[in-house]
């Protein structure tokens, strides 16, 4: 089976602010060694000299960028909107850009590995995804627009779908053709004005299709835990 460890990552001005990514990436390097591609997609913005010193940091790597800014929305009613896009991506174009693997492994760029057992990847078995722990979802404006849309679109009772039981999206295994199969459904959820409007997540929207249609399949990493940066959380698998 073809495997990937993937990321959307920023380009920055500063090479100096690459330091959570590069700390990401050594740590891939030490669980992982170069067992698999490790592919990042950033919005077109990171230069030739930036790239060739993220790859210095960690040389044995093997690392891939790739442009994903034809898919990046960067403006929407006359507002920048780039955390709805990156959403947007998470939730639909990384599929996409993933089609050529079976399975991947997401690691954001804030994400830092601190101990694992064993490979995850070894841990799907008949599961379409591995989550490390489940996340409510707290914004307001997704919470009061998104549960109605995909009862409309699917069928199902918001009860039976939207709780606090969303996987926390950040470090996952995955399935690349469980949402590839769902193209439809995900694009017109993923790609809709509503979703750059309301802000909707990828952990809302994967989360909620995943307990509609996956409720039996979605298993949870053993022996990992990592440090999620951006939260300042530590997140052991439960």
């Amino acid at each position: 089976m073809d495997k990937a460890i993937v990321a959307l990552t920023r380009g920055y001005l500063n090479v100096v602010d690459y330091g959570s990514l590069i700390r990401r990436n050594q740590r891939i390097d030490q669980f992982f060694g170069n067992r698999y591609p490790v592919v990042l997609f950033h919005e077109g913005n990171i230069t030739t000299f930036h790239k060739h010193y993220i790859q210095q940091k960690t040389p044995s790597l093997p690392l891939t960028f790739v442009d994903i800014s034809k898919v990046w929305v960067r403006q929407f009613d006359g507002r920048p909107s780039g955390y709805e896009s990156m959403c947007r991506f998470q939730m639909y174009w990384l599929w996409h850009y993933c089609a050529q693997y079976d399975y991947i492994m997401r690691i954001d760029e804030d994400c830092w590995i601190d101990s694992m057992e064993s490979d995850p990847f070894d841990q799907i078995g008949d599961n379409v995804y591995l989550k490390t722990c489940y996340f409510a979802e707290s914004h307001s404006e997704t919470n009061a627009t998104l549960p109605q849309v995909i009862e409309s679109m699917t069928g199902a009772k918001r009860e039976d779908f939207y709780n606090d039981k969303f996987v926390y999206t950040n470090v996952s295994v995955s399935s690349v053709k469980f949402w590839l199969d769902m193209d439809e459904l995900l694009g017109g959820l993923a790609l809709s004005d509503e979703q750059i409007r309301n802000r909707w997540g990828d952990l809302p929207v994967l989360g909620s299709l995943l307990n509609i249609y996956a409720k039996d399949k979605v298993g949870t990493t053993t022996g990992l835990t990592y440090y999620h940066h951006s939260h300042n959380l530590t997140i052991e698998s439960a």
